[in-house]
């Protein structure tokens, strides 16, 4: 298997041993478990080397209209001081359930409060002079206070402190922000180390491995595995719960590489889509791998405690090592999908021309495409185009044909031969604007065959060659998932949309139809739940549905085939789908009733079709 190149990373035993010091002070066990978690996220950034002291303390309960204080920070208040975090032992009885809830309800932009106080400490340390003198002020002059709680939290909204806390410590946890949310930060007009680590994290630009989160889905993962029954591995433990927990959480990671990539929503759908069946097929391998160390040297099944620490060696591997690599090769082809998104508005009108990074840092395969220059139709294009890759920085751009001359067909041919020969090179020919993918079929945890895959083309599942093999049954399974997962999203997402949650009990009406249609709640379900082509943007439909079936073409009626109670026929109304015909169904009643059924995309529907 072709894998990415070693990541040189901190020492996760050293880490491990200072978290777990720091946290001893504190009793009891789920607080102790946050600070070593808190602990261990922060050092491993890199953006401070100390942390505060940690105390217990009596901070007292609950008050009135304030609620009950978990935690507080205290800055150095003059030099030589020491600044510390205090724990409010009060708060020990309900603390997992409080965590929990503060992030279900918004509260908090994430669930450990101590991680929330080492914000505080982040932002002292970024800027001590500022913290100390306007710590608690927060002016909210021309800020959307309903997209800063959307994006971040409520709590961030009480003062300036808490904002960079709430920030600080979300970055931290992994996650990614518009660039909306950053410019409201103190640390955009700062300088400092910090700042720029914090930044870079918070924008997508870089990550910080191992992350807490993705630990904790493998490890759910493995239990799920471990919990399965027989001695033999099989591909339905991706259907599991927790192990698509895992591939989605992976999967968001990929995303957050590319979150402030500007690009179109198909685009966007379509590249986040490749990374789940990235991360599932990368899962299975994982899995697969991991599944031999469950039974001990006599055959027996291992304590699971015993198994974890086995094959703590694969999730360091798989998802601190390799996911470097594969975020920044994820990262570079998505830009440049983008990219080809906004060449294709202008088509051949412009060449485009193949650029490197021109440093010292450039592959000398990579320098031989410096300069190629080539109308955008060529096929050039679906071969070289970058990233050509791990941790390449090559990148294509326009330029006008009176200014450069094309080069030679054969001869940009040739140069890419000649730099990406080799077999290593294989998996990187591939256009991601093109074929809409983060990631080529043929990567490091798939097989040459997957290039000339139906199913990997987004073709049926009717393999011709190998269908017993364990890695085409695992993919068959991921994209299943995957269209599962996808139809459920979009569905929840339409009815929770304020259009549509507006429209039950309304009526819709067509111009050349005598009829007042209704919408009711059958109405929305029928139509989310439909199967579909398009199932996102038929979905999306339905929020602007009373413009589509005004334009929509009433082509006639069919009788109640389906032998339905109470319907006497459906009328249907032809409309278009991202270019593809559909077909409105409105259900007439005995009673004289019309109803809004739901939406097709299958011809047949038109079979036995009358008009009046």
């Amino acid at each position: 298997m072709d894998v990415p190149p070693f990541i040189s990373l901190t020492k996760e035993e050293d880490i491990e041993e200072i978290a777990k010091k720091w946290a001893s002070v504190i009793s009891n066990k789920y607080a102790r478990e946050d600070a070593e978690e808190a602990a261990r996220i922060v050092l491993r950034s890199g953006i401070v080397t100390e942390l505060p002291d940690l105390r217990e303390a009596d901070l007292g309960g609950k008050k009135r209209y304030l609620g009950l204080t978990r935690a507080d920070f205290h800055a150095a208040i003059c030099e030589g001081a020491t600044s510390f975090i205090r724990i409010n032992k009060r708060a020990y009885k309900t603390w997992k359930k409080d965590s929990d809830d503060a992030v279900r309800g918004g509260w908090h932009a994430q669930g450990n409060t101590i991680l929330h106080e080492l914000g505080h400490y982040i932002d002292f340390c970024n800027d001590p002079d500022f913290f100390r003198s306007v710590e608690h002020e927060w002016k909210l002059d021309n800020v959307d206070r309903k997209f800063v709680k959307k994006q971040l939290s409520e709590y961030s909204l009480t003062n300036r402190a808490e904002f960079e806390a709430e920030l600080n410590s979300a970055i931290l946890s992994g996650k990614v922000f518009p660039e909306e949310i950053l410019e409201l930060s103190r640390m955009k007009q700062t300088k400092t180390p910090i700042a720029k680590q914090l930044l870079n994290y918070g924008s997508g630009k870089k990550v910080c491995l191992p992350n807490e989160d993705l630990t904790k889905k493998y490890k759910n993962a493995l239990k799920a595995m471990f919990r399965q029954e027989g001695s033999t591995f099989t591909v339905d433990i991706l259907g599991n719960k927790d192990v698509q927990e895992f591939i989605s959480t992976h999967a968001t990671m990929l995303n957050n590489s590319f979150k402030q990539v500007k690009m179109s929503d198909k685009m966007r759908e379509r590249l986040t889509r490749s990374n789940y069946i990235f991360s599932g097929i990368k899962t299975f391998h994982e899995l697969n791998e991991a599944f031999p160390s469950m039974l001990d040297e006599n055959g027996n099944k291992k304590p699971f405690e015993r198994f974890l620490n086995d094959v703590q060696k694969i999730n360091d591997t798989y998802n601190a090592n390799y996911l470097h690599a594969e975020y920044n090769f994820v990262q570079a082809s998505a830009t440049m999908a983008a990219k080809w998104e906004q060449f294709s508005e202008d088509g051949d009108r412009y060449y485009l021309q193949y650029r490197t990074a021109k440093d010292d840092k450039v592959r000398p395969e990579h320098a031989a495409l410096d300069g190629v220059t080539l109308p955008m139709s060529d096929s050039f294009w679906e071969t070289y185009y970058p990233p050509n890759g791990w941790n390449c920085r090559c990148t294509v751009v326009q330029v006008r044909k009176q200014k450069y001359p094309a080069t030679e067909h054969a001869e940009a041919m040739s140069r890419g031969e000649e730099a990406m020969n080799g077999e290593r090179y294989n998996i990187f020919r591939f256009n991601s604007g093109k074929q809409g993918k983060t990631m080529p079929d043929y990567n490091p945890y798939t097989i040459k065959r997957c290039n000339d895959c139906d199913v990997a083309k987004g073709g049926n599942t009717k393999l011709g060659f190998v269908p017993d093999y364990q890695l085409c049954q695992g993919c068959i399974m991921i994209r299943k998932c995957s269209e599962d997962r996808n139809r459920d999203n979009s569905a929840k997402a339409t009815k929770k949309s304020p259009e549509v949650k507006k429209l039950q009990g309304t009526t819709i009406s067509n111009p050349d139809f005598n009829h007042e249609v209704l919408v009711t709640g059958g109405s929305i379900r029928e139509w989310t739940n439909q199967p579909h082509k398009e199932y996102a943007a038929k979905n999306s439909i339905l929020k602007h549905i009373a413009k589509v079936f005004r334009e929509a073409k009433y082509i006639g009626f069919i009788d109640n085939f389906k032998m339905k109670p109470g319907v006497k026929q459906s009328h249907l109304f032809e409309t278009n789908v991202l270019g593809e015909l559909s077909w409105i169904i409105v259900r007439e009643y005995e009673i004289g009733e019309f109803v809004l059924h739901s939406i097709s995309d299958s011809d047949k529907i038109k079979t036995g079709i009358r008009k009046e």
